[in-house]
């Protein structure tokens, strides 16, 4: 039991290490990864959606 203790222990230590070295970096990417997406910009030229299939009635006799 002593050993699955240290391997928690020593896991935690790397990992605090890792993130206080590298805070910046790794702010950035989460950042980057979960934050908010701004709106592409509308396309000048783009041509109107059209549906893959039509609706006409059926004619009235």
């Amino acid at each position: 039991m002593l050993i699955y203790l240290l391997v928690a222990i020593t896991f935690v230590i790397w990992v605090a290490i890792y993130l206080l070295y590298f805070r910046q970096q790794v702010m950035a990417w989460i950042g980057n990864r979960f934050g908010k997406d701004h709106a592409a910009p509308p396309a000048e030229n783009e041509p109107e959606a059209q549906l893959p299939f039509s609706y006409t009635p059926p004619p009235k006799e």
